[in-house]
C-alpha cells in the first residue's frame, strides 16, 4: 500500500498551520469493480479515504478543492466553532476505515458551520456511505438518504455544474440512488429527467446508462406492485 501513497505538503487557510497529508498516486490504481452510483472498488487500497484533508492544530476539514483562501469571518468561525473545541490529532498517515469515516464527518460539520454547497455536502455523505458499504455497515443507507437529499436541493436551487457534478449527471446520480433505495418511481422519473436534457447525446455513456437503469428500475417497481398485489 506505501508505494500508492505519497506525502503531499498542505497549508492550512485558517491557521497557516504548514503539515502533510497522504495522496494516493492514482496511476498504480487497479479496478476491481464499478457501482452504479459511480463508487469505484480498487485493489488493495481505498482512495476516498484520503478525499479529505483535516489540519491537526486547529481541526479545519475539507476536501483539496476546499482547501482554498477563507473570508476572515468564515476563518472566525472555524476558530470558535471548530479550534476551540478540538483534541490536536494528526490525520496525515495511513489511515485506517474508522480514521476515514471520522475524516468524513469532520469534513461534513465544517461544510455545514461554513454553508457550503448542497452538492458538496451530497458528495461527502456519499463517499461515507460508500465507506460504510465496503464494511457492509447499514449506515451506508443513512447516508444515502443524506446524499440524495442534498443533490435533490442543489438540482432544484444551485447553479449547475457545481461539485464536480452537472445536470445529467446529477439527475442520473439522483435516479440512481433512489433506485437503491427502493423508490423506483422516484427513479424512473429522474432518469426520464435525464434522458429528456437536450445535452445528453453529448454524454453517450451516461444516456447509455440511464436508458439500462429506467428499464431495470421499471421492472423493480412491477415486481414490487405485483407482490404487494399477491
Amino acid at each position: 500500500m506505501d508505494v500508492l501513497l505519497y506525502d503531499k505538503n498542505v497549508c492550512c487557510p485558517v491557521c497557516n498551520c504548514q503539515f502533510t497529508t497522504k495522496k494516493v498516486r492514482s496511476r498504480g490504481l487497479k479496478v476491481l469493480e464499478k457501482h452504479d452510483d459511480y463508487n469505484i472498488v480498487y485493489k488493495d487500497i481505498n482512495p476516498i479515504y484520503y478525499n479529505v484533508w483535516i489540519c491537526p492544530e486547529c481541526g479545519y476539514s475539507a476536501t483539496e478543492s476546499e482547501y482554498i483562501e477563507l473570508s476572515k469571518p468564515q476563518k472566525n468561525i472555524i476558530w470558535e466553532h471548530v479550534r476551540a473545541r478540538w483534541l490536536k490529532r494528526d490525520f496525515g498517515g495511513v489511515r485506517n476505515v474508522a480514521e476515514a469515516i471520522e475524516t468524513y464527518k469532520l469534513a461534513l460539520v465544517t461544510a455545514q458551520l461554513l454553508n457550503k454547497s448542497k452538492a458538496y455536502r451530497g458528495n461527502l455523505c456519499l463517499r461515507l456511505a460508500w465507506i460504510y458499504r465496503e464494511q457492509k455497515n447499514l449506515n451506508e443507507i443513512e447516508y444515502l438518504k443524506h446524499a440524495l437529499k442534498y443533490f435533490i436541493e442543489s438540482y432544484s436551487q444551485e447553479k449547475l455544474p457545481t461539485g464536480g457534478l452537472d445536470e445529467i449527471t446529477m439527475a442520473y446520480l439522483i435516479a440512481e440512488l433512489n433506485r437503491g433505495l427502493g423508490s423506483y418511481m422516484e427513479a424512473i422519473k429522474w432518469y426520464s429527467k435525464a434522458l429528456d436534457n437536450p445535452e445528453i447525446k453529448k454524454k453517450r455513456q451516461i444516456q447509455i446508462k440511464a436508458r439500462e437503469q429506467w428499464r431495470l428500475a421499471k421492472e423493480e417497481y412491477d415486481a414490487e406492485r405485483n407482490r404487494k398485489k399477491a
